[in-house]
């Protein structure tokens, strides 16, 4: 039957309601919505729970009601068990008391066109049931603020179908500008069957949401969207783009049903109505938008970024089975959790495999407690290029990336894609045609970006072009080429090690350790890379924190000798991310293992290995303009002329987490245990070798320096003929400043200018506060700056006045001295064993304690060691003298090795002449008059 309603004007839906014919038309402020009545229908969802229920007040009708035509033309026809609504312009608008579908009851739209869109705006205080079947062959909207749900025999067969609680206004919607408002109480439910007809669309939106039935589109759009403001812009081609404006409070989408969207595009998303309010999107059940007909599905799961949760289960199907390639999958909120069981594929076996991008705010890979294993998302690399996208939207994090689980992959690419930093604390091994990528600091532009990304475990790589990296979200991405070989003497490939020197301003990183022992028989060893300023290197290199074994490089004429000879600066350039082991590096001037000569940054490089040369020597390298940071060296420097240092000879940056634990020993100036000369500040840093020499400018940790020292120290000896020696700094200039610093080793040098912990400090506005040296081992009771203390005294915390116990030191533990906390733990790895000379023990000397020399060795008079090893692999032989002697150390280059005084309990070293593998002479006589020694009171670590 037909029902004839007077519409009368509603102001708080904006739009004519029905009302009976005797109601009075000047009612313009009453509202013919029922509220807050006894018995009030509502909806109860649970996220966790499959069967979502709506429960129902007694007066529910089952056909819709009260049916009133707002705006546009249309008509309605009622039976008994069906309601036929007939649409004659391309937008109407319908206002009804109720509407609702029994099971075996039919509502269906007769429209213009499959363009045509009917609104159907429930006024009334009920939810909608639908029940029964639903058919259009245009597009039908349902707003109903009570709620919505599709029963488990519902079929809905439509163009397009909306269904929401929130409003719109008549004007709003015949314009087509689909800005949809104020979502009621109700949620949108769906445990039936929705069809949307090829290109078209199935939008379900509210302030909670959940899809447990089935729902299909194919080649358009399936949108699960929560919010209290939503606006849907249909964009052609059955797409549709929809953005929550505002959002809900406790906003909820779910799936546990199936959503099918082949050739097009599914997106659920929530937003929350503040940054303290959660919101959740979750998928447990099947969402398929695969390539079909050359078009690329989407699927897009949208949570809020600064406190939505996120649980990505169930299965995620993007994939292209049948030809073409891979769609892209995304999963983004503040927080996004992937359970073991997920399926997520984007494979294309015919053709490129797809992209799953997860995109949360801090984010760790994890076998417990993270946010994914580093088994699951190595099973989803199986059928995916995966993209982890960082965001420091939420409160509380950084947008750092972090990677705690071992990940394996054979095949496609991983990026990683941090707001900040990246993190990488556990083996990453890529193998076959995997690559990577690493997009750090994206959360700024590039200048003046402090981000970057630690490598504290190996990353594995195959040979090739497999590897980028990007600072800044503008910045310009380095490619680089991953060496896993030595390559051969003399090679210019560019594909392994020493192949580098066939482009010089390429970019490099190793993708495994390189065993480089074969280098010892290659003449003059590994030919440096860009070994002089007319062919310098200019690229960029990255060892991934893998190690190099064995290098050996024996060019005592040669300048600018080590691992790169000498590098210039481009912007960004930086050596990073390796270590060295066994092996030796011997030239003249510019020496270091990593580097000779550079214009640029070090980074997180560590070196065991001994290096000889003649000025401007250490351990890593030998000049530097640029800053040093997290890097360590722990083998012998010997030297014959100025600058030289455990970790670097000369530097103007900054050296900062750094220390160098072996001796050091040279005959000219400038010379310290870290480093000899420096006008860049040291923080955090410290060096615990013995240092010898017999020029001036000597300090335990620094020899000459016009920066500021910081939360530093040294341990080890320092002796020298000449003057400026300081336990810590032999040299400082009046305006710098050392603070929170100690040092406890012996120091010897000229009286005048020789300090327990300062030698010399130029008069200026620069201070020495609250650092401290020991008085008893150092032998020195004074210091140009700083505060004497007993041995006992040096071991109470509390005498540490103003020092950072909680992040920057440990406390001393009554036994010892207080050390640093790691900033950057360095990389580990295997060292290299040393080798057996035949006949000869390791380690001991017949017929003497071994590693102790007691008096006078048999037979040394007059001065010969007859059997001494000169080679153990990289690992040269000592002696510890019990008594003072002056020794003075055969020459590889001869009248140039440094003779000195010697303390008992002191260590020294053979070296070994250049290609001759030979015993190495040191004669021994009396020391020379007045030189008394001090009592050495604590003896040096061999390393």
């Amino acid at each position: 039957m037909n029902r004839i309603h007077q519409s009368i004007w509603n102001d708080s839906s904006g739009t004519f309601v029905a009302a009976s014919e005797s109601a009075s038309s000047a009612g313009k402020k009453k509202s013919s919505r029922t509220t807050g009545r006894a018995g009030a229908v509502s909806f109860v969802i649970n996220a966790l729970s499959a069967g979502l229920m709506l429960t129902f007040g007694a007066s529910v009708h089952a056909l819709p009601q009260g049916g009133v035509v707002a705006a546009g033309v249309a008509t309605i026809a009622s039976g008994a068990s069906a309601t036929t609504i007939t649409q004659s312009t391309a937008n109407a608008v319908i206002n009804w008391q109720s509407f609702g579908i029994a099971a075996g009851q039919t509502v269906q739209f007769v429209q213009p066109n499959s363009s045509s869109v009917a609104l159907n705006r429930v006024l009334g205080a009920d939810p909608s049931s639908i029940m029964g079947s639903l058919s259009a062959n245009g597009k039908v909207f349902l707003l109903n603020p009570n709620g919505i749900l599709f029963g488990s025999g519902a079929s809905v067969n439509v163009g397009g179908l909306l269904a929401s609680t929130l409003r719109i206004t008549d004007s709003n919607f015949m314009a087509g500008n689909y800005a949809f408002t104020d979502a009621g109480s109700g949620t949108v439910v769906n445990q039936g069957s929705i069809n949307a007809a090829d290109g078209g669309y199935v939008a379900l939106m509210g302030k909670s949401v959940s899809n447990q039935g089935v729902i299909s589109a194919k080649l358009g759009s399936v949108v699960l969207a929560a919010g209290n403001a939503i606006t849907m812009d249909v964009i052609g081609d059955g797409l549709l783009n929809v953005s929550v404006a505002q959002g809900a409070v406790n906003a909820l989408v779910e799936n546990g049903g199936m959503i099918q969207a082949d050739g097009g595009r599914v997106l659920l998303t929530a937003q929350a109505a503040g940054d303290l309010l959660k919101t959740a999107v979750n998928n447990t059940g099947v969402i398929q938008a695969q390539t079909i007909e050359n078009r690329n599905g989407t699927i897009l799961l949208l949570g809020d970024m600064q406190s939505g949760t996120m649980s990505v289960g169930g299965t995620l199907d993007a994939s292209a089975p049948n030809g073409g390639n891979g769609g892209f999958i995304e999963t983004s909120a503040a927080n996004v959790k992937i359970p073991n069981d997920v399926k997520v594929t984007t494979a294309a076996p015919l053709g490129l495999t797809g992209t799953w991008l997860i995109d949360p705010a801090d984010y760790t890979i994890a076998a417990t407690g993270g946010d994914i294993t580093g088994a699951q998302l190595s099973a989803n690399l199986i059928n995916n290029n995966v993209i982890i996208m960082s965001s420091s939207g939420a409160a509380g994090v950084n947008g750092d990336i972090n990677v705690a689980d071992t990940v394996n992959w054979s095949a496609n690419k991983l990026t990683l894609n941090a707001q900040r930093n990246i993190n990488i604390n556990t083996a990453m091994n890529g193998s076959g045609t995997a690559s990577l990528s690493l997009l750090y600091g994206q959360g700024a532009v590039a200048t003046g970006n402090v981000a970057t990304y630690n490598v504290l475990a190996p990353i594995n790589l195959p040979a090739g072009p497999n590897f980028t990296t990007q600072l800044g979200f503008n910045g310009v991405p380095v490619n680089y080429t991953v060496l896993t070989n030595l390559g051969g003497q003399g090679s210019i490939t560019t594909t392994d090690l020493q192949g580098m020197n066939g482009n010089r301003a390429g970019n490099y990183a190793l993708g495994s350790d390189i065993n480089a022992t074969a280098t010892s028989g290659w003449g003059g060893g590994f030919d440096p890379v860009g070994n002089t300023i007319a062919n310098p290197f200019s690229g960029n290199f990255d060892g991934l924190g893998h190690t190099v074994t064995g290098l050996t490089i024996a060019r005592p004429l040669t300048d600018n000798v080590g691992l790169f000879g000498y590098v210039v600066n481009t912007p960004g350039a930086m050596l990073k991310n390796v270590n060295f082991s066994g092996g030796s590096v011997t030239g003249g001037s510019y020496v270091g293992t990593l580097v000779g000569h550079i214009n640029g940054d070090i980074f997180n490089s560590h070196s065991k290995q001994n290096v000889v040369g003649a000025s401007y020597v250490g351990g890593l390298a030998g000049w530097s303009t640029g800053n040093i940071t997290n890097s360590s060296t722990t083998g012998r420097n010997d030297a014959t002329g100025d600058y030289v240092g455990g970790l670097v000879g000369w530097i103007t940056g900054n050296i900062t987490c750094c220390f160098a634990t072996g001796p050091v020993t040279s005959s000219g100036a400038y010379v310290g245990g870290l480093a000899g000369w420096i006008t860049g500040d040291a923080s955090r840093s410290y060096a615990t070798g013995a240092v010898r020499t017999q020029g001036a400018y000597v300090g335990g940790l620094l020899g000459w320096s016009t920066g500021d020292t910081s939360n530093s120290y040294a341990t080890g000896s320092v002796f020298t003929a000449g003057a400026n020696v300081g336990g810590l700094v032999g040299w400082i200039a009046g305006t710098s400043n050392i603070s929170n610093s100690y040092s406890a080793g012996q120091v010897t040098g000229v009286p005048a200018t020789t300090g327990g912990l300062v030698g010399l400090k130029i008069a200026g506005p620069g201070t020495v506060s609250n650092s401290y040296w020991d008085t008893q081992t150092s032998g020195q009771p004074n210091s140009q700056g700083g505060v004497g203390m007993t041995t006992a005294n040096m071991r109470i915390q509390g005498n540490y006045i103003g020092w950072d116990f909680a992040n920057i030191w440990n406390p001393p533990t009554g036994v010892s001295y207080p050390t640093l906390q790691a900033c950057l733990a360095p990389a580990t790895w295997t060292a290299v064993p040393p080798r057996v000379i035949p006949g000869v023990i390791p380690g001991v000397i017949p017929g003497v304690i071994p590693g102790v020399i007691p008096g006078v060795f048999p037979g040394v008079i007059p001065g010969v060691f007859p059997g001494v090893i000169a080679d153990v692999g990289g690992e040269l032989p000592y002696i510890e003298l019990a008594a003072p002697v002056l020794a003075t150390f055969a020459s590889y280059r001869p009248g140039l090795m440094p003779t000195f005084a010697s303390d008992a309990g002191d260590v020294f070293f053979v070296v070994k002449q250049e290609e001759v593998i030979a015993p190495t002479v040191i004669p021994l006589i009396q020391p020379p008059p007045p030189y008394v020694a001090p009592p050495y009171v604590s003896k040096p670590t061999r390393n």
